[in-house]
């Protein structure tokens, strides 16, 4: 997907912004360097100083001094195709904060869902795939269609910045029972 300064007229200016860096990522240069000094065979005209790691460093510059990347992809950690919303498309950031402990309920998300760690440890169980655990500086594209539920298995409290994608039925997060419950919602 190709977005235009034309398709983005109508906008809020923060869901421009973020359309426009998902649908066209910057592609960072790939340093691959063998134990002899020579490019990966991946990258073999990546080169120092060959046109295409001149053109690949061009590519990946920003308007920024400092850039860390923290994500970049199309799939959600439960291996689902992002999909953004075609209605009344609106952006919702917050900062969740969970205790040492705490766990959430079961649900899914209908919307894509960006999460930065910012401080702390979070594991998640995801319906039939799993444990996984995020930490501090990790950014994840976060399932929806799957239902999981959230504990802060640190020991301080756990930060999580939630950027969501809204629109269509316009709900970030939706109650679901937990699996293998019958339908019968169980906390």
């Amino acid at each position: 997907m190709n977005i235009t300064v034309k398709s983005l007229l109508g906008l809020p200016a923060c869901l421009c912004l973020t359309l426009a860096l998902v649908a066209n990522p910057v592609v960072a240069a790939d340093k691959s360097i063998t134990p002899d000094g020579k490019p990966a065979p991946s990258q073999p005209l990546a080169k120092p100083g060959s046109k295409a790691a001149i053109e690949a460093e061009s590519a990946a510059k920003t308007p920024y001094e400092k850039v860390q990347e923290v994500f970049s992809g199309d799939l959600t950690v439960a291996g689902e195709k992002v999909t953004f919303p075609q209605d009344n498309p609106s952006v919702k950031a917050l900062i969740v904060t969970m205790e040492p402990g705490e766990v959430t309920g079961w649900h899914q998300h209908h919307a894509p869902l960006f999460a930065y760690i910012l401080e702390g440890e979070v594991t998640v169980t995801y319906e039939e795939i799993g444990k996984k655990v995020y930490r501090e500086g990790e950014g994840i594209l976060e399932a929806m269609n799957v239902t999981h539920r959230g504990e802060n298995t640190g020991s301080v409290p756990a930060k999580i910045l939630a950027v969501f994608l809204l629109g269509d039925d316009g709900k970030a997060t939706v109650d679901e029972a937990a699996p293998g419950s019958n339908g019968v919602k169980v906390e």
